[in-house]
């Protein structure tokens, strides 16, 4: 079998051979093209997504958005935290009397205080007549007063063992029942009485 005889034996089997051929320029075509062109667009209708994964969506945006809301509310509290400013605790008074005389003192390094007796660092940053005032820069034992006030009103001078308070001096008080010791266990500062004071009041 050649090649005319194929091609003669397939056109005979073709059904759509014996259908009519129109011009691409007939009035067939002319009336096809006027029904495309009048044939309105219609929109895709999208495809719905399985409800599985609708659920997984929904939940991962929730999800999301309570990380987000954790965030917010730890930055809020750190933000607060960092505003807040420690509240200053109330200044301690204490009375100093300055009628016991240096004659009736022990040695200050033979002194051994008992475990009511506090003690502390402080600057003097205000005086009068009647008070002195003293920003604490440490406490040895008692606290945590960041200032205390001393009442002197019943010594002849803002005075401390005939030593004279100074606006800016710097001084280590002793308390016992609230009355300040003298006798030289309260004086200005000096290396050799705070030794004393971190033996006197460590642990």
């Amino acid at each position: 079998m050649n090649d005319d005889e194929l091609r003669e034996r397939l056109s005979g089997i073709d059904p759509s051979a014996a259908a009519p051929i129109h011009p691409v320029d007939g009035p067939w075509a002319a009336s096809l093209l006027e029904q495309i062109m009048n044939t309105p667009i219609q929109q895709a209708t999208p495809t719905p997504q399985p409800p599985g994964r609708a659920v997984r969506r929904t939940w991962l945006w929730a999800a999301l958005g309570a990380v987000v809301a954790a965030g917010a509310i730890t930055a809020g509290i750190v933000a607060s935290g960092d505003d807040e400013q420690p509240v200053a605790s109330e200044p301690i008074e204490y009375a100093l009397d300055g009628a016991v005389s240096m004659d009736m003192c022990l040695r200050v390094d033979e002194y051994q205080p008992t475990p009511d007796v506090l003690g502390l660092r402080g600057t003097i940053t205000a005086l009068d007549a009647d008070t002195a005032t003293l920003q604490v820069s440490k406490w040895y034992r008692g606290g945590p007063a960041d200032e205390v006030v001393l009442r002197v009103s019943n010594v002849p001078s803002p005075a401390l063992d005939g030593i004279e308070f100074v606006v800016g001096g710097d001084y280590l008080i002793a308390v016992r029942d609230g009355e300040v010791l003298t006798c030289g266990l309260s004086a200005l500062y000096s290396d050799d009485l705070a030794a004393l004071y971190e033996g006197w009041f460590a642990g």
